[in-house]
């Protein structure tokens, strides 16, 4: 699903990207999991300020290098 997202809705808004840079929060939960969201933010050639989310995920552990490896694909 993460795939087709980024194929129809991020790539697609990217394309006239100036200045990009990708930005994480993370909601801690009492429960199970944590969420954790990926957003893009760029510049686009207007020089208009724009985002993109990329998705919401669930992760297993807080520490940033597990966040990392579990999240890898979505990095690259």
């Amino acid at each position: 699903m993460v795939n087709k997202t980024m194929e129809r809705h991020v790539f697609p808004t990217l394309v006239d990207a100036t200045v990009i840079r990708t930005t994480f929060d993370l909601w801690m939960s009492r429960g199970s999991f944590d969420k954790f969201a990926m957003v893009v933010n760029y510049i686009n050639k207007k020089w208009e300020p724009c985002h993109v989310i990329v998705g919401i995920f669930e992760v297993h552990e807080t520490l940033r290098v597990a966040m990392v490896v579990q999240l890898m694909d979505q990095l690259t």
